[in-house]
């Protein structure tokens, strides 16, 4: 029996309020799942092509700068990537979201052949970017893991 790992094209949403701190960074207490998103609609959960728009370092973003998420990395490869919008007011809610980026997708994927591992698991392919609006590449979360295989 071997391990297959998951690589998914989603993030995991929270919403964050004047309770959450200032730093944004885990563990924070969030007050409940972050907003139905445009493509997935279901509460606490964002596809790559919604979240990839509302980076600072987005090309493409047409989003307002008090929308936009400020992006943590992991330079230690274990633990994934991040990006959060705190509240500006205490009537506000900011915004959480755990998520692989193609970065983490192809470094897990390496990690899994340098492993010998059973392989991989990409889910859910509808939650990449199946037209390319992140960076004019189409499915670049599924491209970035076969790279990395």
């Amino acid at each position: 029996v071997k391990i297959i790992v998951g690589i998914p094209t989603f993030g995991r949403t929270w919403k964050l309020n004047a309770e959450s701190g200032i730093s944004g960074v885990p563990p924070v207490t969030a007050d409940g799942a972050g907003d139905a998103g445009t493509v997935t609609k279901t509460p606490g959960i964002m596809a790559w092509q919604e979240t990839c728009l509302l980076l600072h370092n987005s090309k493409v973003a047409d989003v307002p700068n008090d929308r936009l998420l400020r992006r943590v990395g992991d330079p230690s490869k274990r633990l994934g990537s991040y990006a959060y919008r705190l509240p500006k007011k205490s009537d506000e809610t900011g915004l959480w979201v755990g998520y692989e980026d193609t970065e983490s997708a192809g470094y897990k994927a390496a990690w899994v052949k340098n492993r010998g591992l059973g392989g991989i698991a990409v889910f859910d392919l509808s939650m990449d970017d199946p037209r390319g609006v992140c960076d004019g590449n189409k499915f670049p979360i599924l491209r970035a893991a076969k790279n990395g295989l």
